[in-house]
């Protein structure tokens, strides 16, 4: 489903927890509300080394339009959780459904950007997950006004393009730092 201006978010207390409050997501991104967000890293394991599946966000997203970004993330929507939005967005962004995506961690971001000639203030807490799928770009059905294409990336390249500041890309390299250190350290990286 594409995206609107009038979804509703959730505002967020700084534990995740929700203070009550809903407001529609133009006013959220406006005003720097804390919302929620669900990031699922889909991967594989070659023999070449980790490959991570990559979107490309469609040129008309709110933010960060064109870009490499994570395989699929979303905003929680009013009265949702982040696993409920980790297992939408899989479905909505990459035509996924049965996977079970594992939590890995939580971060905070914060940053104001300017997109499309307006400001765009984002604050989120954003739970991180991963699911292993082992196929070929051809078996993701990607959601056309959200994501122009997907693409199996090495790792380590994604990594070093992150750690260059390659403005291609639009993933924190913090959190992909993040994501792949704990990958190794649990030998599936």
């Amino acid at each position: 489903m594409a995206y609107t201006e009038e979804e509703l978010f959730d505002v967020l207390n700084e534990d995740g927890s929700r203070t009550g409050q809903t407001k529609a997501r133009g006013l959220v991104h406006r005003d720097g509300d804390l919302h929620g967000a669900s990031h699922v890293f889909v991967i594989r394991h070659m023999a070449e080394g980790l490959q991570v599946l990559m979107q490309k966000r469609s040129a008309d997203k709110d933010s960060f339009p064109s870009c490499w970004d994570t395989s699929a993330a979303g905003h929680l929507d009013a009265g949702e959780d982040f696993d409920r939005a980790a297992l939408r967005e899989l479905q909505e962004e990459l035509g996924v459904t049965g996977a079970k995506p594992s939590y890995i961690f939580t971060q905070r971001v914060e940053y104001t950007e300017n997109f499309h000639g307006k400001p765009f203030h984002d604050n989120e807490i954003d739970h991180v997950y991963i699911v292993e799928i082992d196929e070929p770009e051809s078996f993701f059905h990607p959601e056309p006004c959200e994501v122009e294409c997907v693409q199996w990336q090495d790792a380590d390249k994604v990594l070093a393009a992150l750690e260059a500041d390659d403005p291609a890309y639009c993933v924190r390299r913090e959190e992909f730092e993040q994501l792949v250190r704990i990958l190794k350290s649990s030998g599936r990286g």
